[in-house]
């Protein structure tokens, strides 16, 4: 639900001002830490809103979303209690009055560039784009824009009309947002530069789930991770997913393998959904990849964490019946503790759902349509570091896609420096 006035003065409070404050340079965006909680202290929701919008464009969505590395770096983070800065910019972001921004007319002289792509790294660079007085399309290849940040976060953790509102502060910036517009589908490249655009921006991300090994991953019931948030939002909620309803159960059991941010967010809403639900992954719980008020929140709520091998799926009838997994063994050696493979038989965790989280990888589409752009070894897409420009002219390329981010604001740190960069290429 977020701060309230009282909790989130209090929590302000709290923050000691250090003189050499050590969650600055952890912050990726920049975004000055102690100056805007300071105002938060004297009551100025707005001014910190304000000093926070002076290097991120999108604090309602960092307020919720972002894994806070700052919290990590704060000098009380060594007493496992640091300050709720994320908590704390999500109130400024929702309690300061924003100034309206009145709408935007760009000059038909104005060079245009198409931002493909409307991820955290797109949307971002848009908006520095527009700043900058040129004028920006978005082309979008989903029904609705926001990439993963719509299709693969569920409401709960980052609510719909949140992103709606920061679409609509970009139209009103004066920028053009299409989508069901597929690069190398629907939309070509020679089609948007005959359309008078000045260069491209590749921002679509990795979108696609990186593919498992398991057998039994082709049974019905399985899904990959994004794809098992995707369509709770692209389709009907009723009756879209099974979860064990087929079989008539009670009470029908999820199994997630895997770990990271998309892997609880389906574990957590696989629970909203009446199941029971249990995490398993090859590692001890504090290698889980997420901040720890994620994990909290996930062990409040009831999720359970396996620390096992995933060895298979079993599958009953064409359908997922279970998984296989091998238990694993603490062991101590020289360097400390670690984890091996047990001796002990294989247990089968009885699960109707699995969903499989092996994080995600580029959309191969692209290199087929576009064989002049150059990759690299891991399959990112290659830049020039000193103009954010790809092997071809024009083309420039930002956020996870070039391997450049990992995180949400890696990734909007991404799509600003690409926007200056494109600047700096049209207008000097």
């Amino acid at each position: 639900m977020g701060f309230n006035k009282k909790i989130a003065q209090d929590e302000a409070r709290r923050c000691p001002q250090c003189a050499t404050a050590t969650c600055l340079p952890a912050c990726p965006l920049g975004i000055d830490i102690p100056g805007f909680i300071r105002l938060l202290r004297e009551g100025d929701t707005s001014g910190a809103l304000e000093k926070i919008r002076q290097q991120n464009p999108y604090p309602a969505i960092c307020g919720r979303v972002c894994p806070a590395p700052c919290e990590r770096s704060c000098v009380f983070q060594a007493d496992g209690n640091p300050i709720a800065i994320r908590s704390l910019e999500r109130f400024a972001a929702d309690h300061g009055s924003k100034k309206g921004t009145a709408p935007k007319i760009v000059s038909p002289q104005a060079k245009k560039v198409a931002v493909i792509g409307s991820g955290p790294a797109g949307m971002t660079a848009a908006d520095y784009l527009a700043q900058s007085g040129l004028g920006v399309t978005i082309f979008e290849a989903a029904h609705r824009p926001g990439g993963l940040l719509r299709y693969g976060i569920p409401e709960f953790r980052l609510p719909q009309r949140i992103l709606d509102e920061q679409f609509a502060q970009l139209k009103l910036m004066g920028v053009d947002i299409q989508t069901d517009m597929v690069l190398g589908r629907t939309l070509m490249i020679d089609e948007i530069f005959m359309r008078g655009f000045s260069a491209v921006l590749l921002a679509m991300g990795k979108s696609l789930p990186r593919f498992s090994e398991l057998s039994g991953s082709g049974l019905a019931g399985v899904y990959y991770d994004t794809e098992f948030l995707h369509l709770l939002q692209a389709v009907d909620k009723e009756g879209a997913l099974d979860l064990g309803r087929r079989q008539k159960m009670a009470t029908p059991k999820t199994v997630v393998v895997g770990r990271g941010p998309s892997a609880f967010d389906a574990g957590r809403l696989a629970l909203r959904l009446g199941s029971e639900v249990q995490v398993v992954f090859d590692g001890f719980e504090e290698e889980a990849a997420i901040d720890m008020d994620m994990l909290q929140e996930a062990k409040e709520e009831g999720i359970g964490m396996q620390s096992m091998q995933a060895l298979g799926i079993v599958g009953e009838n064409g359908f997922a019946a279970g998984v296989q997994c091998r238990k694993l063994d603490i062991v101590e050696s020289q360097n400390g503790l670690s984890l091996q493979a047990s001796n002990e038989e294989p247990v089968v965790l009885e699960a109707q759902t699995v969903v499989l989280a092996n994080g995600h990888t580029s959309n191969d589409t692209l290199k087929q349509y576009l064989p002049h752009l150059k990759w690299e070894a891991d399959g990112s897409l290659s830049t020039n570091a000193q103009t954010g420009m790809t092997s071809v002219e024009k083309i420039f390329g930002c956020g996870s896609i070039t391997g450049a981010a990992d995180t949400l604001v890696d990734s909007m740190v991404s799509g600003r420096t690409a926007a200056e960069k494109i600047t700096k290429y049209l207008i000097s």
